[in-house]
């Protein structure tokens, strides 16, 4: 049976580059890529405009994903997950949460699911960002929202005290070593 480590955050916040690197640390035994992400990029969608369709579309693929993952052995990190996707739809489609909350507490993984909440400034995601590099004040504007209803979604999901904060403003090396101490304090 498999244990998760989640990684939320904004946009910027690291969360890609940190499982690439916890997984070639051995400290994971393998990632699962953010699904609402890998769509973005393959429908080449706008990222504020996803409808209530989406999201559920988003909820469905993880709980089947979540299903698998449940079956498997080791230590996998997960980018974005329930919290995550839940943040995009309290900013984008409030009135689909209810809905959303109901699925994703279905999840088989959700016990065994410890998190790892990746924070970033405004002004972190407005320099860092290479996808929105047209529209940097949108970007910091929009993750800043995604961020600032996170603690309410770990909530809704009884995530709340599995999930340590990390400030992920820093150098990266420092952050991923403060991301491998949470990890073996989960243990």
């Amino acid at each position: 049976m498999s244990d998760a480590i989640f990684l939320c955050g904004a946009h910027c916040a690291g969360k890609t580059s940190m499982l690439k690197a916890l997984t070639e640390a051995h400290v994971l035994d393998g990632w699962q890529f953010e699904i609402g992400k890998d769509l973005f990029y393959k429908r080449k969608l706008k990222t504020a405009i996803q409808g209530e369709a989406f999201e559920l579309e988003v909820t469905d693929r993880e709980l089947q994903r979540d299903a698998e993952l449940i079956r498997a052995a080791g230590l996998i990190g997960i980018e974005t997950w329930h919290p995550g996707n839940l943040a995009y739809a309290m900013i984008r489609n409030p009135d689909s949460v209810p809905k959303l909350i109901a699925l994703m507490k279905t999840s088989p993984l959700l016990e065994r699911a410890h998190g790892i909440w990746l924070r970033v400034s405004p002004e972190n995601i407005f320099a860092r960002t290479k996808t929105f590099n047209q529209d940097r004040t949108w970007a910091a504007e929009f993750y800043t929202k995604i961020d600032g209803v996170t603690a309410r979604c770990l909530q809704e999901l009884g995530l709340e005290n599995k999930v340590v904060e990390i400030d992920a403003n820093g150098n990266f090396d420092s952050v991923v070593d403060n991301v491998k101490l949470a990890i073996e304090n989960f243990k």
